[in-house]
């Protein structure tokens, strides 16, 4: 009797079961169908306004998604708040209603440290590695700047600046990049006056040359300006630019080098008309792994059209920023940038291009200076020390400093540039012909936008180094 009555009750237990999974698959959940956002609440912002926070969300209030397209949301979101660079971390969470079809969104964010009333000190060179070769403290910058960032709650940013030693500069900045109700209009102000004891007065062997007289300054000069950004969407970006410098030098320039302005002259004061547009959906700004960003820079310097004027330039810059994640450990960043110049007449002071903020790693001790390049560089990343938050026990009680992110990459790199000079080539063999750096670097990222890299090297002349950078170089 009892053997019956188990049959049964399996029988039935199994034919209830089947039943009930009938019912749930023909309930199962549709990826494609869509939810509505019903709710959106932001916490930790105690400076930062809701609406720059809103404004780097993919999809707003009472918008609709396809469900399978949360997750992509939800990661999108926390890129795209975490480049505003005003948050040491974001974090997105998401809870779904399938019974009825909707979103609610929570958005909990970090604030950095805004004010940054510190002193200034920093090296001139054009990076650290070629300073380190002569150890010159007279091309050190010290004194004091006031950095406010987020001034008002709307990512505006002010600078007031009082600097003193290589390069005196005096002046001022302020950037708020939404004016109109729909966030997409904004302007930026700046004037700087500078002075120096020292100047670049030519390039010989790719190796800049400097003339020096602690007395009397050599290089005096103003700059103004005022632009226009637009940004009609989350990833593009362009900035209109009016800009007005006045430049002078010491007799002492123009008689070691005439071609410093071009005919002899000693100063020069002209108008530029700049315009940049960028598109720009990669994952992180300061340390990319994912997506791509193409930038497009157009400048007409001088608006006197006779041959006779000393500055009538246009160049145009454009660069291609691709970065592939293959897994959770391997990475490919690949960058190819280019740069055309009208080529009647350049002086000197505006014949710069690689070796500054353009480098072909392997030349961290040169200068390629020219009127039209073309530079690719390539790194293939391996992670050593993925996504970590380390908590210092003494600095608990200061929040923006108590929560420290790192992680740590090696990679292995080949940089590669072709430079077109027709006027100063002669005193300057890497001009004309392709140039190349290849190596092995370690690059260690935390917070507040720090990129340590530490890289060792081989370029073409077979010249080996070892060299540190302070930025992630793409």
């Amino acid at each position: 009797m009892s053997f019956c009555i188990s049959s049964i009750f399996k029988k039935s237990f199994f034919f209830i079961f089947l039943f009930s999974f009938l019912i749930c698959s023909s309930q199962s959940i549709d990826s494609s169908a869509f939810y509505k956002v019903s709710r959106i609440c932001v916490k930790g912002n105690h400076k930062t306004k809701n609406k720059i926070i809103l404004r780097e969300l993919p999809a707003e209030l009472r918008d609709s998604m396809p469900l399978r397209s949360v997750d992509f949301f939800k990661k999108r979101s926390e890129h795209n708040i975490f480049n505003t660079q005003l948050f040491v971390y974001d974090t997105v969470y998401t809870c779904i209603d399938h019974r009825d079809k909707t979103i609610e969104i929570d958005v909990v964010v970090k604030e950095r440290w805004y004010i940054w009333p510190v002193p200034v000190f920093e090296i001139q060179d054009r990076n650290f590695n070629s300073w380190w070769a002569t150890k010159d403290l007279f091309r050190i910058n010290y004194g004091f700047a006031l950095g406010w960032e987020n001034f008002s709650g709307v990512k505006d940013n002010l600078v007031l600046l009082f600097q003193r030693g290589y390069t005196e500069k005096y002046g001022f900045s302020y950037r708020l990049p939404y004016l109109n109700k729909k966030q997409t209009l904004g302007f930026n102000l700046l004037y700087v006056f500078g002075r120096n004891n020292e100047v670049t007065y030519n390039t010989e062997a790719n190796v800049p040359r400097f003339v020096r007289n602690y007395t009397k300054y050599l290089r005096k000069e103003h700059e103004a300006k005022a632009g226009i950004i637009h940004r009609p969407n989350l990833y593009e970006q362009s900035t209109l630019e009016l800009v007005y410098r006045n430049s002078a030098v010491n007799d002492t320039v123009v008689k070691i080098n005439p071609d410093f302005f071009s005919y002899g002259l000693k100063s020069i004061s002209y108008g530029s008309l700049q315009y940049r547009y960028t598109y720009d959906n990669r994952d992180n700004k300061v340390y990319p792994l994912n997506g791509w960003a193409f930038d497009m820079w157009a400048v007409k310097d001088g608006f006197n059209y006779s041959e006779s004027s000393p500055v009538n330039l246009m160049y145009l810059t454009a660069s291609l920023r691709k970065h592939t994640k293959f897994s959770e450990k391997f990475y490919l960043a690949n960058l190819v940038r280019g740069r055309l110049m009208n080529t009647d007449k350049v002086s000197y002071n505006f014949n710069r291009a690689l070796g500054y903020s353009d480098l072909v790693r392997g030349y961290e001790y040169y200068v390629m200076d020219g009127q039209r390049y073309f530079l690719t560089t390539n790194s293939f990343r391996y992670r050593i020390i993925k996504p970590r938050v380390a908590e210092p026990y003494l600095l608990r009680r200061i929040k923006q400093f108590s929560t420290i992110p790192y992680y740590a990459f090696i990679n292995v790199f080949f940089d590669a540039a072709y430079l077109e000079d027709k006027f100063y080539y002669r005193y300057n063999k890497l001009a004309n012909s392709w140039q190349y750096g290849y190596g092995v670097g370690l690059d260690f990222i935390s917070y507040y936008d720090l990129v340590l890299r530490f890289e060792y090297t081989m370029n073409r002349q077979f010249q080996r180094g070892f060299f540190i950078h302070l930025t992630s170089g793409f």
